[in-house]
């Protein structure tokens, strides 16, 4: 669900107008009613005034049950944190030290290869075409991390991450 139709949802079960709630959080009606619209995303601090208007964490106001993100006291960390409130199960985000390493070794063949061109047989120009293939080698790598979990999200982080 996302946040604006939460908003008015609490809104609307807390008995509360546009006006009273605006009120509460002594802020302009039109910005509350753009935050139920989702013309408007809340500051931090106005989802901390409404959490204390609706008398409830900002957890239980933010997510559902399902969504919520569990934290881990011993680690101090919460432990599914995935944007779309479901806990993640293939592998992380992130890179291992090793995977590191190896996604450096295509660019700087690549660059060898490019050297070798261009020294080796003049092709300068044409030379430069074999750094094309390092950001699609790149995607290929990320998204088929992805394969078998989901395949569709992973495309999308993809695209995210590169806007």
């Amino acid at each position: 669900m996302d946040i604006s139709k939460k908003l008015k949802d609490l809104r609307e079960n807390k008995g509360f107008t546009l006006e009273e709630l605006a009120e509460k959080c002594e802020r302009d009606v039109e910005l509350v009613k753009g935050w139920e619209d989702g013309s408007v995303v809340p500051s931090a601090s106005d989802l901390i005034g409404l959490s204390k208007v609706y008398e409830m964490t900002m957890d239980e106001m933010i997510y559902n049950d399902a969504e919520a993100p569990e934290y881990n006291a011993e680690k101090g960390t919460y432990q599914n944190i995935s944007g779309k409130g479901k806990k993640k199960t293939g592998k992380s985000k992130g890179f291992t030290k090793e995977e590191r390493f190896t996604l450096l070794i295509f660019p700087v063949l690549c660059l060898f290869a490019f050297l070798v061109l261009g020294l080796g047989l003049g092709l300068w120009h044409p030379g430069w075409m074999v750094f094309i293939i390092v950001p699609v080698y790149y995607a290929v790598i990320i998204i088929s991390r992805h394969i078998g979990v989901d395949a569709e999200q992973a495309v999308e982080e993809y695209m995210d991450e590169n806007k």
